[in-house]
Protein backbone atom coordinates (compact mmCIF):
# COMPACT_ATOMS: atom_id res chain seq x y z
CA UNK A 1 0.00 0.00 0.00
CA UNK A 2 1.39 3.48 -1.17
CA UNK A 3 1.73 5.65 2.18
CA UNK A 4 0.73 9.41 1.20
CA UNK A 5 1.68 12.69 3.03
CA UNK A 6 -1.32 15.22 2.49
CA UNK A 7 -0.67 18.87 3.83
CA UNK A 8 -3.71 21.11 3.62
CA UNK A 9 -3.30 24.35 5.58
CA UNK A 10 -7.11 25.40 6.34
CA UNK A 11 -7.67 26.19 9.87
CA UNK A 12 -11.30 25.55 9.69
CA UNK A 13 -11.38 22.09 6.98
CA UNK A 14 -14.27 20.60 9.76
CA UNK A 15 -16.98 21.10 9.08
CA UNK A 16 -16.12 22.37 5.25
CA UNK A 17 -17.06 26.32 4.84
CA UNK A 18 -16.14 27.03 1.31
CA UNK A 19 -15.06 25.01 -2.31
CA UNK A 20 -12.08 24.92 -1.74
CA UNK A 21 -12.61 23.11 1.95
CA UNK A 22 -15.23 20.71 0.45
CA UNK A 23 -12.90 19.76 -1.95
CA UNK A 24 -9.97 19.13 0.48
CA UNK A 25 -12.00 17.30 3.20
CA UNK A 26 -13.26 15.17 0.00
CA UNK A 27 -10.00 13.93 -1.41
CA UNK A 28 -8.25 13.65 1.66
CA UNK A 29 -11.25 10.79 2.67
CA UNK A 30 -11.36 8.86 -1.08
CA UNK A 31 -7.28 8.96 -0.56
CA UNK A 32 -7.72 7.28 2.96
CA UNK A 33 -9.57 4.52 1.73
CA UNK A 34 -7.16 3.41 -0.62
CA UNK A 35 -3.86 4.74 0.86
CA UNK A 36 -1.73 4.87 4.41
CA UNK A 37 -2.53 8.36 4.93
CA UNK A 38 -0.43 10.60 7.35
CA UNK A 39 -2.68 14.49 6.82
CA UNK A 40 -0.73 17.62 7.84
CA UNK A 41 -3.75 20.16 8.64
CA UNK A 42 -4.38 23.74 10.05
CA UNK A 43 -7.12 22.81 12.51
CA UNK A 44 -6.85 21.35 15.72
CA UNK A 45 -6.76 17.41 15.56
CA UNK A 46 -9.49 17.02 18.35
CA UNK A 47 -12.27 19.33 16.59
CA UNK A 48 -11.45 18.04 13.15
CA UNK A 49 -11.80 14.45 14.17
CA UNK A 50 -15.15 15.14 14.50
CA UNK A 51 -15.53 14.71 10.46
CA UNK A 52 -15.08 10.82 10.67
CA UNK A 53 -18.88 11.19 11.69
CA UNK A 54 -19.63 11.95 7.96
CA UNK A 55 -16.49 10.93 6.55
CA UNK A 56 -15.54 7.74 8.51
CA UNK A 57 -12.53 6.14 6.53
CA UNK A 58 -10.84 9.40 7.92
CA UNK A 59 -10.09 6.94 10.87
CA UNK A 60 -8.05 5.40 9.07
CA UNK A 61 -5.26 8.59 8.46
CA UNK A 62 -2.58 9.51 10.85
CA UNK A 63 -3.70 13.56 11.30
CA UNK A 64 -1.11 15.71 12.47
CA UNK A 65 -2.29 19.53 12.90
CA UNK A 66 0.16 22.56 12.86
CA UNK A 67 -1.64 24.19 15.97
CA UNK A 68 0.21 21.36 18.08
CA UNK A 69 3.68 21.87 16.69
CA UNK A 70 6.22 23.69 18.82
CA UNK A 71 7.26 27.43 18.49
CA UNK A 72 10.71 27.07 16.90
CA UNK A 73 13.82 28.40 18.97
CA UNK A 74 16.98 29.75 17.11
CA UNK A 75 19.01 32.72 16.07
CA UNK A 76 16.19 34.14 14.90
CA UNK A 77 14.17 33.88 17.20
CA UNK A 78 15.96 37.32 19.10
CA UNK A 79 14.52 38.82 16.30
CA UNK A 80 11.34 41.11 16.45
CA UNK A 81 8.92 38.94 15.37
CA UNK A 82 8.47 40.38 11.91
CA UNK A 83 11.94 40.17 10.84
CA UNK A 84 11.91 36.90 12.21
CA UNK A 85 9.41 35.67 9.89
CA UNK A 86 11.30 37.08 7.32
CA UNK A 87 14.68 35.82 7.95
CA UNK A 88 13.11 32.03 8.88
CA UNK A 89 11.29 31.97 5.80
CA UNK A 90 14.08 32.81 3.52
CA UNK A 91 16.47 30.56 5.60
CA UNK A 92 14.02 27.70 5.73
CA UNK A 93 13.02 27.94 2.01
CA UNK A 94 16.33 28.57 0.82
CA UNK A 95 15.49 31.51 -1.24
CA UNK A 96 15.62 35.33 -1.07
CA UNK A 97 12.70 35.94 -2.96
CA UNK A 98 9.01 35.82 -1.96
CA UNK A 99 6.86 37.20 0.98
CA UNK A 100 6.97 35.09 4.33
CA UNK A 101 4.12 32.87 4.17
CA UNK A 102 2.39 31.67 7.16
CA UNK A 103 1.32 28.66 6.18
CA UNK A 104 4.65 27.55 5.19
CA UNK A 105 6.29 28.86 8.36
CA UNK A 106 3.38 26.71 10.61
CA UNK A 107 3.61 23.71 8.59
CA UNK A 108 7.68 23.35 7.80
CA UNK A 109 8.79 21.42 11.19
CA UNK A 110 6.42 19.32 11.52
CA UNK A 111 6.99 18.68 7.59
CA UNK A 112 10.45 18.17 8.30
CA UNK A 113 10.37 16.07 11.44
CA UNK A 114 8.23 13.51 9.66
CA UNK A 115 10.50 13.21 6.80
CA UNK A 116 13.45 12.16 9.13
CA UNK A 117 11.32 9.47 10.64
CA UNK A 118 9.00 8.26 7.84
CA UNK A 119 9.05 7.15 4.09
CA UNK A 120 6.36 8.03 1.77
CA UNK A 121 5.92 7.49 -1.75
CA UNK A 122 3.64 10.51 -2.85
CA UNK A 123 3.02 13.72 -1.25
CA UNK A 124 -0.54 15.70 -1.80
CA UNK A 125 -0.48 19.82 -1.48
CA UNK A 126 -3.52 21.19 -1.50
CA UNK A 127 -3.24 25.26 -2.07
CA UNK A 128 -0.68 27.55 -3.38
CA UNK A 129 0.50 28.60 -0.19
CA UNK A 130 2.18 25.68 0.29
CA UNK A 131 3.70 25.29 -3.02
CA UNK A 132 7.69 25.60 -1.70
CA UNK A 133 6.89 22.79 0.83
CA UNK A 134 7.89 20.71 -2.00
CA UNK A 135 11.66 21.99 -2.08
CA UNK A 136 11.38 20.87 1.75
CA UNK A 137 10.52 17.48 0.58
CA UNK A 138 12.35 17.18 -2.25
CA UNK A 139 15.35 17.96 0.05
CA UNK A 140 14.85 15.02 2.53
CA UNK A 141 13.05 12.51 0.20
CA UNK A 142 14.31 12.87 -3.42
CA UNK A 143 11.86 10.09 -4.82
CA UNK A 144 8.77 11.23 -3.53
CA UNK A 145 6.08 11.84 -6.53
CA UNK A 146 4.63 15.52 -5.65
CA UNK A 147 0.93 16.31 -6.56
CA UNK A 148 -0.63 19.74 -6.25
CA UNK A 149 -4.24 19.97 -6.11
CA UNK A 150 -5.26 23.21 -8.29
CA UNK A 151 -8.86 23.85 -6.83
CA UNK A 152 -8.46 26.64 -9.07
CA UNK A 153 -6.43 28.47 -11.61
CA UNK A 154 -5.58 30.97 -8.79
CA UNK A 155 -3.81 33.52 -11.55
CA UNK A 156 -7.13 33.78 -13.53
CA UNK A 157 -8.68 35.07 -10.30
CA UNK A 158 -5.84 36.91 -9.57
CA UNK A 159 -6.75 39.04 -12.53
CA UNK A 160 -10.01 39.33 -11.70
CA UNK A 161 -8.94 40.48 -8.45
CA UNK A 162 -6.13 42.78 -9.92
CA UNK A 163 -8.68 44.48 -12.30
CA UNK A 164 -11.22 45.52 -9.15
CA UNK A 165 -8.19 46.71 -7.20
CA UNK A 166 -8.02 44.04 -4.78
CA UNK A 167 -4.32 43.14 -5.13
CA UNK A 168 -1.42 44.89 -6.38
CA UNK A 169 0.69 43.90 -9.43
CA UNK A 170 3.07 42.89 -6.95
CA UNK A 171 0.87 40.29 -5.48
CA UNK A 172 -0.58 39.03 -8.45
CA UNK A 173 2.98 38.53 -10.14
CA UNK A 174 3.76 36.42 -7.20
CA UNK A 175 0.85 34.14 -8.24
CA UNK A 176 1.43 34.25 -11.63
CA UNK A 177 4.83 33.40 -11.12
CA UNK A 178 4.50 30.55 -8.87
CA UNK A 179 2.11 28.37 -11.39
CA UNK A 180 4.42 29.05 -14.22
CA UNK A 181 6.56 27.39 -12.33
CA UNK A 182 5.06 23.85 -11.02
CA UNK A 183 6.71 21.58 -13.23
CA UNK A 184 10.08 22.81 -11.87
CA UNK A 185 8.40 22.27 -8.17
CA UNK A 186 6.02 19.26 -8.67
CA UNK A 187 5.72 16.00 -10.45
CA UNK A 188 1.54 16.45 -10.90
CA UNK A 189 -1.10 18.45 -10.71
CA UNK A 190 -4.84 17.17 -10.31
CA UNK A 191 -7.18 19.77 -11.64
CA UNK A 192 -11.04 20.52 -11.42
CA UNK A 193 -11.49 20.57 -15.39
CA UNK A 194 -9.96 20.14 -18.31
CA UNK A 195 -10.22 23.54 -19.29
CA UNK A 196 -8.02 24.32 -16.41
CA UNK A 197 -5.36 21.10 -16.84
CA UNK A 198 -5.11 22.38 -20.43
CA UNK A 199 -4.32 25.95 -18.88
CA UNK A 200 -1.83 24.67 -16.74
CA UNK A 201 0.27 22.68 -18.92
CA UNK A 202 0.05 25.67 -21.00
CA UNK A 203 1.36 28.40 -18.72
CA UNK A 204 4.26 25.40 -18.11
CA UNK A 205 4.80 25.17 -21.32
CA UNK A 206 4.14 21.66 -21.72
CA UNK A 207 6.38 20.44 -19.02
CA UNK A 208 3.66 19.86 -16.47
CA UNK A 209 1.53 16.57 -16.57
CA UNK A 210 -1.53 15.81 -14.75
CA UNK A 211 -5.28 14.42 -14.19
CA UNK A 212 -8.76 16.39 -13.83
CA UNK A 213 -10.02 14.98 -10.40
CA UNK A 214 -13.83 16.74 -11.03
CA UNK A 215 -15.42 18.10 -7.63
CA UNK A 216 -17.94 15.84 -6.34
CA UNK A 217 -20.67 16.10 -3.91
CA UNK A 218 -21.82 13.61 -0.77
CA UNK A 219 -25.52 12.41 -2.43
CA UNK A 220 -26.47 11.06 1.14
CA UNK A 221 -25.04 13.77 3.07
CA UNK A 222 -27.34 16.76 1.47
CA UNK A 223 -30.18 14.84 2.26
CA UNK A 224 -32.03 15.60 -0.84
CA UNK A 225 -35.78 16.98 -1.47
CA UNK A 226 -37.61 13.65 -1.92
CA UNK A 227 -40.60 15.14 -2.94
CA UNK A 228 -42.20 17.40 -5.59
CA UNK A 229 -41.44 20.97 -5.14
CA UNK A 230 -44.22 21.98 -2.68
CA UNK A 231 -46.12 24.94 -4.19
CA UNK A 232 -45.54 27.64 -1.57
CA UNK A 233 -42.06 27.77 -2.56
CA UNK A 234 -42.42 28.53 -6.74
CA UNK A 235 -41.34 32.11 -6.05
CA UNK A 236 -38.42 31.33 -4.31
CA UNK A 237 -34.62 31.77 -5.56
CA UNK A 238 -31.66 30.81 -3.69
CA UNK A 239 -28.16 31.97 -4.56
CA UNK A 240 -25.99 29.89 -1.97
CA UNK A 241 -21.84 30.62 -2.39
CA UNK A 242 -18.91 32.20 0.09
CA UNK A 243 -19.57 35.92 -0.34
CA UNK A 244 -15.61 36.73 0.55
CA UNK A 245 -14.63 35.26 -3.14
CA UNK A 246 -14.77 37.67 -5.65
CA UNK A 247 -16.48 35.89 -8.28
CA UNK A 248 -19.60 34.98 -6.03
CA UNK A 249 -19.57 38.40 -5.36
CA UNK A 250 -19.20 39.95 -8.76
CA UNK A 251 -21.83 37.45 -9.84
CA UNK A 252 -24.46 38.22 -7.17
CA UNK A 253 -24.22 42.08 -7.29
CA UNK A 254 -25.01 41.75 -11.28
CA UNK A 255 -27.85 39.24 -10.28
CA UNK A 256 -29.77 41.53 -7.83
CA UNK A 257 -29.07 45.00 -9.89
CA UNK A 258 -29.77 43.73 -13.32
CA UNK A 259 -31.75 40.37 -13.22
CA UNK A 260 -34.15 40.28 -9.69
CA UNK A 261 -35.35 43.74 -11.24
CA UNK A 262 -36.98 42.03 -14.33
CA UNK A 263 -38.03 39.13 -12.66
CA UNK A 264 -40.25 41.35 -9.33
CA UNK A 265 -41.60 43.48 -12.80
CA UNK A 266 -43.41 40.35 -13.65
CA UNK A 267 -43.47 38.19 -10.22
CA UNK A 268 -43.29 40.84 -7.18
CA UNK A 269 -43.84 37.63 -4.88
CA UNK A 270 -40.63 36.01 -5.43
CA UNK A 271 -38.04 36.12 -3.09
CA UNK A 272 -34.24 36.19 -3.29
CA UNK A 273 -32.96 33.90 -0.56
CA UNK A 274 -29.26 34.06 0.42
CA UNK A 275 -26.85 31.77 2.10
CA UNK A 276 -22.99 32.25 2.89
CA UNK A 277 -20.37 33.37 4.92
CA UNK A 278 -17.99 35.98 4.48
CA UNK A 279 -18.97 39.90 4.25
CA UNK A 280 -20.22 41.12 1.24
CA UNK A 281 -18.25 44.13 0.02
CA UNK A 282 -20.27 48.09 0.16
CA UNK A 283 -21.81 47.39 -2.99
CA UNK A 284 -23.58 44.13 -2.11
CA UNK A 285 -24.09 44.65 1.23
CA UNK A 286 -26.91 47.89 0.32
CA UNK A 287 -28.43 45.17 -2.78
CA UNK A 288 -29.51 42.56 0.01
CA UNK A 289 -30.84 45.10 1.75
CA UNK A 290 -33.76 44.98 -0.82
CA UNK A 291 -37.08 43.73 0.36
CA UNK A 292 -37.61 40.70 -1.32
CA UNK A 293 -34.37 39.54 -0.31
CA UNK A 294 -33.64 37.88 2.52
CA UNK A 295 -30.05 37.19 3.34
CA UNK A 296 -29.28 34.91 5.80
CA UNK A 297 -25.88 34.93 5.92
CA UNK A 298 -23.91 31.57 6.98
CA UNK A 299 -26.14 28.68 8.02
CA UNK A 300 -25.43 25.29 9.64
CA UNK A 301 -27.12 23.18 7.34
CA UNK A 302 -27.19 24.11 3.48
CA UNK A 303 -29.65 21.59 2.35
CA UNK A 304 -32.68 23.10 4.90
CA UNK A 305 -32.06 26.46 2.46
CA UNK A 306 -32.45 23.99 -0.81
CA UNK A 307 -35.40 22.89 0.63
CA UNK A 308 -36.85 26.09 0.81
CA UNK A 309 -36.63 26.99 -3.08
CA UNK A 310 -37.91 25.80 -6.41
CA UNK A 311 -34.77 27.13 -8.07
CA UNK A 312 -31.14 28.22 -7.62
CA UNK A 313 -29.10 30.47 -9.32
CA UNK A 314 -25.21 30.44 -10.16
CA UNK A 315 -25.00 33.74 -12.13
CA UNK A 316 -21.23 33.86 -12.15
CA UNK A 317 -19.27 36.12 -15.04
CA UNK A 318 -15.68 34.99 -13.48
CA UNK A 319 -13.81 32.04 -12.27
CA UNK A 320 -11.88 29.27 -11.82
CA UNK A 321 -12.37 25.36 -11.59
CA UNK A 322 -15.62 23.54 -10.64
CA UNK A 323 -18.28 25.21 -9.39
CA UNK A 324 -19.43 23.09 -6.22
CA UNK A 325 -22.66 24.84 -5.04
CA UNK A 326 -24.04 24.21 -8.72
CA UNK A 327 -22.89 20.66 -8.13
CA UNK A 328 -24.40 21.00 -4.56
CA UNK A 329 -28.05 22.35 -5.64
CA UNK A 330 -28.09 19.40 -8.49
CA UNK A 331 -27.61 17.53 -5.61
CA UNK A 332 -30.56 18.37 -3.43
CA UNK A 333 -32.49 18.42 -6.22
CA UNK A 334 -33.49 22.19 -7.28
CA UNK A 335 -33.71 23.73 -10.61
CA UNK A 336 -30.60 25.31 -11.79
CA UNK A 337 -30.41 28.41 -14.00
CA UNK A 338 -26.44 29.59 -14.64
CA UNK A 339 -24.37 31.41 -16.86
CA UNK A 340 -22.18 29.41 -19.06
CA UNK A 341 -19.00 31.05 -16.99
CA UNK A 342 -20.81 29.49 -13.73
CA UNK A 343 -21.23 25.90 -15.23
CA UNK A 344 -17.80 25.78 -16.63
CA UNK A 345 -16.20 21.92 -15.99
CA UNK A 346 -19.39 20.63 -15.43
CA UNK A 347 -20.48 18.00 -18.46
CA UNK A 348 -24.51 19.28 -18.33
CA UNK A 349 -27.05 19.16 -21.24
CA UNK A 350 -28.65 22.35 -21.43
CA UNK A 351 -32.64 22.58 -21.04
CA UNK A 352 -32.28 18.82 -19.72
CA UNK A 353 -31.07 19.47 -16.64
CA UNK A 354 -30.20 22.39 -16.30
CA UNK A 355 -30.92 26.09 -17.97
CA UNK A 356 -27.81 28.12 -19.15
CA UNK A 357 -28.45 31.98 -19.93
CA UNK A 358 -26.28 34.70 -20.51
CA UNK A 359 -27.21 37.88 -20.72
CA UNK A 360 -30.06 39.27 -18.19
CA UNK A 361 -33.13 38.79 -20.33
CA UNK A 362 -32.75 35.55 -20.67
CA UNK A 363 -31.66 34.68 -17.19
CA UNK A 364 -34.58 36.05 -15.50
CA UNK A 365 -37.03 34.50 -17.97
CA UNK A 366 -35.75 31.16 -17.35
CA UNK A 367 -36.56 31.75 -13.34
CA UNK A 368 -39.95 32.90 -14.51
CA UNK A 369 -40.41 29.86 -16.60
CA UNK A 370 -39.48 27.70 -14.24
CA UNK A 371 -41.24 28.93 -11.39
CA UNK A 372 -44.56 29.28 -13.32
CA UNK A 373 -44.29 25.74 -14.95
CA UNK A 374 -44.07 23.17 -11.14
CA UNK A 375 -43.85 20.42 -13.70
CA UNK A 376 -40.75 21.64 -15.58
CA UNK A 377 -39.34 22.70 -12.46
CA UNK A 378 -39.23 19.15 -10.82
CA UNK A 379 -38.59 17.61 -13.86
CA UNK A 380 -35.38 19.49 -14.45
CA UNK A 381 -34.53 18.95 -10.48
CA UNK A 382 -34.99 15.12 -10.91
CA UNK A 383 -32.74 15.05 -14.35
CA UNK A 384 -30.38 16.74 -12.32
CA UNK A 385 -30.37 14.96 -9.61
CA UNK A 386 -29.55 11.62 -11.47
CA UNK A 387 -27.13 13.15 -13.46
CA UNK A 388 -25.07 14.47 -10.32
CA UNK A 389 -25.51 10.89 -8.46
CA UNK A 390 -24.35 8.95 -11.53
CA UNK A 391 -21.47 11.27 -12.19
CA UNK A 392 -20.54 13.37 -9.61
CA UNK A 393 -20.83 11.40 -6.68
CA UNK A 394 -17.39 11.84 -5.14
CA UNK A 395 -17.43 7.68 -4.47
CA UNK A 396 -17.05 7.76 -8.47
CA UNK A 397 -15.13 10.35 -8.52
CA UNK A 398 -12.39 9.01 -6.06
CA UNK A 399 -12.00 5.47 -7.45
CA UNK A 400 -9.85 7.94 -10.33
CA UNK A 401 -7.46 8.84 -8.00
CA UNK A 402 -5.81 5.71 -6.49
CA UNK A 403 -5.80 4.76 -10.68
CA UNK A 404 -3.93 7.77 -11.12
CA UNK A 405 -0.89 7.26 -8.29
CA UNK A 406 -1.00 3.58 -8.76
CA UNK A 407 -0.23 4.02 -12.69
CA UNK A 408 2.90 4.56 -14.19
CA UNK A 409 2.46 8.54 -14.89
CA UNK A 410 5.76 10.12 -13.09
Amino acid sequence: MKRVLFIIPFENLYPPMSGGMQRGINLLHQLSMHFEVTAIIGQDRNSFLQACNDYPALKNCTILSKKEGEKPVDIFSLLPQKLSKAFRYRYWNRSLKGPAGDDFLSIYPIVKDLLKHKEFDCAILEDQSLINIAKVIRRYQPNVRIVYDAYNVNTVLAESALASGQITEKVYEVIKADECNLSTLVDDVFTCSDQDLLQLIEMNKGKLKGAVIPNGVNIPKYEPRTEPIPADIMNNILFCGSLDYLPNQEGLAWFCREIFPLILQQKPSTRLLVVGKGKPDEELSRLLKGEAIIYYGMVDKVSDYYKKAAVAVIPLLSGSGTRLKLLEAMGNRVAVVSTSVGAEGITYTDKKNILIADDKAAFARGIIELSDHKEMADKMAEEAFSFVENTYDWNIIGRKIPAYLNGSNR
